[in-house]
């Protein structure tokens, strides 16, 4: 039998559905790692790191080990931080996290104004936006997944968990479209519209939790 909901928590649901748009925009920084990132790091990006000239391939090696250390730390941090301040709610981690990424996306726009016909950006570019994108990274999708799981209705935890990933495809679909601007955009515009639409996805959270308390 369908489980009978009460009006707080069919609101419940109608808002985490409701936000599912929101943080697939919030994704495409992240997302678009294995797109137009692969693509443009090695034509404008020096790929050199310790005088030693590195394959395309090693952005997602790299990508893989940031955000696995990146989760590791995030939840030693939020540990240790419970244990002398009030810790932040689910959503206000998200709205960090989500700048944290967009501020990462900043790095590419840097990286692509310092590129020239001539000379390749710093591969410190690179690094700074995968350690910044990876602790973005590190306080939404986990914490996404808890905050889905806590605030569904009881009958419906697995439902609405199953939803939450639903996010990942509607990121990457939006992902691929972006990713085809990259032809008739500047690489300084095209993070710059990647950050912006990371940066409006975090503000919007926080508007969501105000409202919907």
């Amino acid at each position: 039998a369908r489980p009978r909901l009460t009006p707080a928590e069919r609101r419940a649901v109608f808002l985490l559905v409701g936000l599912l748009p929101v943080l697939a925009i919030g994704s495409v920084g992240n997302q678009q790692i294995f797109n137009a990132y692969m693509l443009w790091v090695p034509s404008n990006v020096s790929l050199v790191f310790f005088g030693r000239t590195m394959p395309t391939t090693w952005l997602i090696t790299l990508d893989s080990v940031v955000s696995i250390s990146c989760l590791v730390a995030a939840v030693a941090f939020w540990r240790v931080w419970a244990k002398r301040f009030k810790e932040p709610s689910e959503v206000v981690k998200i709205a960090l996290g989500l700048g944290c990424s967009a501020v990462a996306l900043l790095c590419l726009a840097a990286a692509a104004l310092a590129s020239t016909a001539d000379h390749k950006a710093s591969v410190g570019w690179v690094l700074g936006f995968e350690l910044l994108n990876s602790i973005g990274f590190a306080n939404v999708f986990p914490v996404g997944l808890a905050m889905y799981a806590r605030a569904s209705p009881k009958p419906l935890v697995g439902t609405i968990v199953g939803v939450y990933l639903l996010h990942l495809f509607l990121g990457n679909n939006l992902v691929g479209w972006l990713g085809g601007l990259l032809d008739h955009m500047a690489g300084t515009s095209f993070w710059l519209m990647h950050a912006a639409l990371v940066g409006a996805a975090g503000a919007t959270m926080l508007i969501a939790a105000r409202f919907a308390g």
